[in-house]
């Protein structure tokens, strides 16, 4: 979901830290930050993406029926990072939420521009919580390596999770006829039988485009062969022999099962791939998912169905979830924070379970009649395991430089092994000029 960025450690630390000393400079003056509680205005930024669609058409009217004036204002994804970093550290003020992808966390963290949720009220420790997805609120992380400068800081709640997307397995019932492929050799196998059956054209499909696409789409494949991307000390250890049997099995095996113009696939080509009825299988986020019911967007409704990533030695997907935070220059600060108390009471967690999106709070797993067949799947893939992407404020350039290298082996269809150790060195030399040993 992330794209890369020209921002850098270095920046956003040196950003916030300007920013800081400007909030502190207002509190010693006795002047309050903007705040209007007036009208219960929210101004709510999100980037352009299918899994919101439910909390749009659903969520937003029930808003307003609790009394939130909620404008709800979309970009292209590849613009809003840096488009809502701009506005957070300028002080512009445009808007009361950002809506972000949980990559970037660290940096707004980093740069000290959001508010501080839990000092606001909420409470990160309730129980109800998906425990791996309130984790990613905080900065630092409660847990695992912290980047320099932040080794002894406290954590703190800057963000809640709004959407609780994860990848799952999408897969055609009738090429896997007794379900959902439980190993990565079961998928081409019985890929190929479907292949020669006429049922499809390919046994898998995938995101092939360079940075964060491909990434993405070698992520569950590398967690599932038990890679790991750095040690405690921020040393590349993606290049593992684990993760060069994942690279390797990925720009091979999986390149041969897979359309011919893979190497040059997006979501938009992958999406029509499964959803025209050409694939197999593949592992996407929920956009996507949410239409495989939907007649006026695929071809083989009713032949689409959920399960957990396959697995080579666990079954481990990539979480990728909306993560809502309050930048310190919304001009209805108050407003926004309420808004987040309601919107992620349990109460209003059902109905956004209800209206077919994927909630952050467990007991909104159970409710009777969840709005999408995509949910309860999705809650088998937490409790399978799920994990997020490395907690650093520099995982845009870590994954636009993995990202290069991948791609360039998948267009030879060979060598994911010896691009993994390009790009070992490649990160490791820019982490080394940014300061993280």
């Amino acid at each position: 979901m992330t794209h890369s960025s020209r921002l850098t450690r270095r920046s956003v630390i040196k950003g916030g830290l300007g920013l800081a000393l400007a909030t502190t400079a207002l509190t010693t003056l006795g002047l309050p930050m903007a705040a209007r509680a007036a009208g219960k205005k929210v101004i709510i930024g999100a980037f352009t993406d299918g899994g919101l669609t439910p909390f749009k058409q659903k969520i937003i009217p029930q808003a307003k029926e609790a009394g939130f004036d909620v404008e709800f204002l979309e970009d292209e994804y590849g613009v809003t990072l840096e488009k809502w970093f701009a506005d957070a550290q300028s002080g512009a003020g445009q808007y009361d939420l950002y809506l972000l992808d949980d990559p970037w966390v660290p940096q707004f963290g980093a740069a000290n521009v959001l508010e501080d949720l839990g000092a606001g009220g909420i409470d990160g420790s309730d129980k109800d919580w998906i425990g791996s997805m309130i984790d990613m609120g905080y900065w630092p992380p409660q847990q695992g390596p912290r980047v320099k400068g932040f080794e002894d800081a406290k954590p703190t709640l800057i963000c809640v999770p709004f959407v609780g997307d994860l990848q799952t397995l999408t897969y055609r019932n009738d090429v896997f006829t007794g379900g959902a492929p439980k190993t990565w050799d079961e998928v081409i196998a019985k890929g190929k039988e479907g292949v020669a059956a006429g049922t499809i054209k390919y046994p898998v499909v995938f995101r092939g485009v360079s940075g964060n696409p491909i990434v993405t789409s070698w992520y569950p494949i590398f967690l599932s062969f038990g890679g790991s991307f750095f040690d405690d000390k921020w040393n590349p250890i993606f290049n593992s022999a684990e993760g060069k049997a994942s690279a390797d099995f990925f720009v091979g095996t999986m390149k041969q099962n897979a359309p011919s113009g893979v190497v040059e696939f997006d979501s938009d080509q992958e999406g029509a791939a499964i959803l025209g009825g050409e694939a197999g299988v593949i592992i996407q986020y929920s956009g996507n998912a949410l239409k495989a019911d939907d007649p006026a967007q695929t071809k083989v409704a009713g032949k689409l169905d959920f399960g957990v990533v396959p697995k080579q030695e666990k079954a481990i997907a990539q979480m990728g979830i909306f993560i809502a935070g309050v930048p310190k220059s919304a001009p209805n600060k108050a407003n926004a924070i309420e808004f987040l108390k309601w919107y992620t009471s349990a109460e209003t967690q059902a109905k956004l379970s209800e209206a077919g999106s994927i909630p952050v709070k467990r007991s909104a797993f159970g409710v009777a009649k969840p709005g999408n067949r995509l949910i309860p799947v999705a809650l088998q893939q937490l409790d399978a395991g799920a994990l997020p992407r490395p907690r650093t404020p520099d995982w845009a350039k870590v994954e636009e430089l993995l990202g290069i290298e991948l791609n360039k082996a998948l267009q030879a269809g060979s060598g994911g092994g010896a691009a993994l150790d390009t790009a070992a060195k490649q990160v490791k030399d820019y982490l080394t000029t940014a300061g993280y040993y």
